[in-house]
């Protein structure tokens, strides 16, 4: 038996879920696990379903096999299906869109989404499966929905809500009667509460979060009282409402927020209750109204975090200078790390500011090699790191201090800055009731966090290891982030097993003790601070110390040195790149997006991080065609002006040989390798390897997909590889000097070289016998093909581009390969008397031949041969 049920107290958006579910396991039973609201029921009485729902005393627990849960995955809110979901002997399904609490489900199957409605994700799957819904069906997942959001107002509301809505209204759902089921008045009961609470409303400011309190009470049971709250929070224009009504003997708490700081969900889980960080309710049991206000406010006071404090938007570590050195050295610091002002320390300790415009003027007067210490700013403010953001706003934009160093509060030693962008970029998210940037190193409450999206996306053993990594990082008190190419493939939803750890402190301390909790060798490099895990499975982790980089000079490789983890996300190359999952502290499993990769990858757009990006490192001009292709992206608007502009003054010229040939090769072992050229010659980038190179259209690169195909087909000795292919194709078509041209300038490995120019002198002598007015016998085609790698025999079919060519190549690889193979050896010809030197080859030649004619057929015909022609 399957049994589809949601938590108690169920809403629209629980029956809508609970229907969507029943499509999705025909047969099923539904069944509430507690009460209905008052609107549901009501709903219920009203409308002719073609679903039927079951009463709980009507199933017999030790039948059910399945246990399907909707809108919820916490086993305290399921009542009298929580032993089920607990027994080994029951499958258990979840499709939630909560964050998972500390009761959660240990389930078979888990879909857990971050949207506004459970429903919402439901809809998604039977879409997805093209199970038509009925229009009673669409206005019931529609009312879910609506009501789950708020009308779409609720902050918790996705764009996939939207869409689901707007399919919904597509297959029927009846607007007006999702209308008359939300908007309904109060009764005189639920009037004389509203009334209460607003009169007894109060307002305290936690953590600099304003929060209203509001008590009421009541003789006897009152339905709905949620819609009661709602319509407060409507009337008095509140952001966080905690509302305890004592109804007889019982306090309910139910909490609404608008804030990011305040999770209400949290609040009332405290109380045995839940729901979402924006609406949640509980049964507070044992407390009278007077001390469930007190234990709320005492809660409220320990876990309502403030918008930011200090230490969630300062940098860190600090770029800083002694006061020992001169301006000189302090312009050269402040130009390396693009910074506008340095603290400057002594023992470690803030003793002064200096600013680039002091610096400035004082080189123009020639004082470089002048102490700063004789003019940094000595009169300054500091900071520490748990007090209010908003107590930096006196010092940056009343006394024009433009940063802030931020200490130890015991010791005195600098450890962050916060400068006047960090603050105004708050100050905005604060006005504007958002959240702003993200917050870094150890920030409380990032909004979106991951752990649902990585269960459902990874692979057991990753996730294993993703938690593992947690544990041992909280155990050993290191802060540590996933990141790059992992984190944006999480969000694309494609599977990457490559695992980039982010260490801030000491990364090889912490791979060492991964190590051990793995069981897996750590191979280390202290002049880099990275490590990797080879585990017992021979998969790999590489785990790195967080790093800030400068480059010396244009297409230099980077200088590094110990940073944050922002500052290791700034020096990637292209936003979509640029975020982690933090993976320990406080809130782990959140995104770290400081440069909008979300965003850009919603876009489908490939955007740098600066406008230096492409000077800098020339080699991100082809990584970033390379990402464009592959995902489908486009260059955003001003990355593309960047790039042009670099190809334009010519920086690639200043890439080496070899690190251009390395990305060239990264780019031709693509899905699409033709898309990718073409892109690159649309971009100029061609003419940086060889100014005669440029594709034609349509031709032989187009056609090797195709060949590649048919070389599957036929017994290959060696598969061609890929790439190389393609890069044949590329420099087939230059002239003998443009071509000694490319190859120097890719800076090839003599071995590489040698292995293209043999094969395009190849290529040249196969290309008469497919072209030529005779047809080539069996001799021919063995002497030719023989000659040509497999790679080589590949790109001269997409080049030749004929039916010849074609039935030449099948004669070859399916019959003439294996006659020509001679049963003697080297060693064999030796022992038979002959001298080693250049008649082996003739020997060879003459033996291939005599077995492609039929004249001889086995070993002893072969030493009769040589015996013969070769010795006699």
């Amino acid at each position: 038996m399957q049994v589809i049920t949601t938590h108690v107290n169920a809403d629209f958006d629980c029956l809508a879920a609970m229907v969507a579910a029943g499509r999705l396991y025909p047969g099923a039973h539904m069944v509430f696990s507690g009460s209905a609201e008052r609107a549901v029921n009501d709903y219920l009485k009203e409308t002719a379903l073609p679903f039927k729902l079951s009463r709980v005393r009507d199933i017999d627990l030790g039948q059910v096999s399945r246990l399907i849960l909707v809108d919820t995955q916490d086993t305290s809110r399921i009542g009298p299906f929580r032993p089920l979901a607990e027994s080994p002997g029951v499958e258990v399904h979840v499709y939630d869109h909560h964050p998972e609490g500390p009761d959660g489900v240990s389930a078979a199957l888990s879909v857990i989404r971050k949207r506004g409605a459970a429903t919402t994700l439901l809809v998604e799957l039977l879409l997805e499966k093209g199970i038509a819904l009925s229009p009673e069906e669409s206005t019931l997942m529609a009312l879910g929905i609506f009501q789950d959001t708020a009308s779409l107002l609720s902050p918790s509301t996705t764009a996939e809500d939207f869409s689901a809505l707007a399919r919904l209204v597509g297959t029927g759902a009846d607007l007006n009667r999702v209308a008359r089921y939300l908007n309904r008045e109060l009764n005189p009961e639920q009037l004389d509460v509203l009334n209460e609470l607003i009169g007894g409303l109060e307002t305290h400011n936690i953590n600099g979060v304003d929060i209203a309190l509001a008590t009421a009470s009541a003789e006897h049971f009152i339905e709905d009282l949620a819609q009661v709250v709602h319509s407060v929070m409507d009337l008095e224009n509140l952001d966080v409402l905690v509302a305890l009504i004592r109804l007889d003997r019982r306090v309910y708490l139910i909490g609404r927020s608008r804030r990011e700081g305040v999770d209400v969900a949290q609040l009332a889980g405290e109380f045995g209750g839940g729901g979402h960080p924006q609406a949640a309710s509980a049964a507070i049991r044992d407390l009278t109204l007077p001390q469930a206000r007190e234990k709320v406010l005492a809660l409220l006071r320990e876990k309502a975090r403030p918008l930011y404090l200090v230490r969630d938007i300062m940098h860190r570590p600090v770029v800083s200078i002694p006061s020992d050195k001169n301006l000189g050295e302090a312009e050269k610091l402040l130009t390396r790390f693009n910074l506008n002002t340095l603290p400057v320390v002594v023992d470690g300790k803030p003793v002064g500011l200096i600013t680039r415009q002091t610096v400035e003027k004082a080189l123009h007067h020639k004082m470089a090699r002048l102490s700063i210490g004789d003019f940094m700013a000595q009169e300054f403010a500091v900071t520490t790191p748990d007090v209010y953001f908003k107590t930096l706003v006196p010092i940056i934009i009343e006394e024009k201090q433009k940063l802030v160093p931020v200490v130890e509060p015991d010791s005195g030693a600098l450890i962050g800055v916060v400068s006047r962008g960090d603050l105004l970029r708050v100050l905005y998210a604060d006005m504007a009731g958002t959240r702003g940037p993200q917050p870094f190193a150890g920030a409380k409450g990032a909004p979106k966090n991951l752990r649902s999206l990585l269960k459902e996306r990874l692979d057991k053993n990753i996730m294993h290891l993703l938690e593992t990594v947690s544990q041992v990082a909280h155990r050993e008190k290191f802060s540590v982030h996933v990141v790059g190419g992992f984190v944006r493939d999480l969000l694309l939803g494609i599977e990457n097993h490559d695992v980039d750890l982010v260490v801030e402190g000491d990364g090889i301390a912490f791979a060492r003790a991964l190590g051990r909790e793995l069981s897996a060798k750590v191979k280390s490099h202290a002049k880099f601070g990275t490590s990797v895990l080879i585990l017992p499975d021979r998969s790999r982790v590489d785990v790195a110390t967080s790093r800030m980089e400068y480059y010396k000079h244009p297409a230099a490789l980077p200088t590094v040195e110990k940073g944050s983890v922002k500052a290791d996300l700034f020096r990637r190359d292209f936003t979509v790149n640029s975020m982690a999952i933090k993976l320990n502290g406080e809130n782990p499993f959140v995104l770290i997006d400081p440069f909008q990769g979300e965003r850009d990858i919603r876009d489908r757009m490939i955007r740098v991080l600066h406008n230096l990006s492409f000077i800098e490192d020339p080699c991100r001009m082809f990584r970033a065609v390379r990402f464009e292709q592959r995902f489908g992206f486009r260059l955003g608007k001003q990355t593309e002006a960047f790039l042009k502009y670099a190809v334009e003054k010519r920086w690639v010229d200043r890439l080496s040989g070899s690190r251009l040939m390395n990305e060239l090769v990264l780019l031709l072992k693509e899905a699409s390798p033709v898309a990718c050229i073409h892109r690159l010659h649309e971009l100029g980038l061609l003419r940086c390897i060889s100014p005669g190179l440029e594709p034609s259209t349509p031709g032989p690169l187009e056609r090797i997909e195709g060949v590649l195909a048919w070389s599957k087909m036929v017994p290959m000795e060696e598969p061609a590889e890929v790439w190389y292919v393609y890069l044949l194709g590329l420099l087939h078509p230059l002239d003998e000097e443009a071509f000694d041209v490319a190859l120097l300038r890719l800076d090839s490995p003599v071995r590489l070289a040698k292995r293209l120019t043999a094969d395009r002198e190849a290529l040249q002598a196969a290309r008469t016998l497919v072209e030529g007015k005779q047809e080539p016998g069996t001799l021919e085609i063995h002497r030719y093909f023989s000659a040509l790698s497999p790679e080589a025999a590949v790109f001269l079919l997409a080049w030749a581009n004929s039916e010849r060519a074609n039935r030449c190549a099948t004669l070859y690889f399916t019959q003439y390969q294996a006659l020509g193979r001679t049963a003697l050896t080297g060693d064999d010809l030796i022992r038979m008397g002959v001298a080693p030197g250049p008649v082996f080859q003739k020997i060879f030649q003459a033996l291939k031949d005599a077995r492609l004619s039929g004249q001889i057929k086995n070993r002893e015909d072969e030493m009769d041969l040589v015996k013969k022609q070769f010795l006699g």
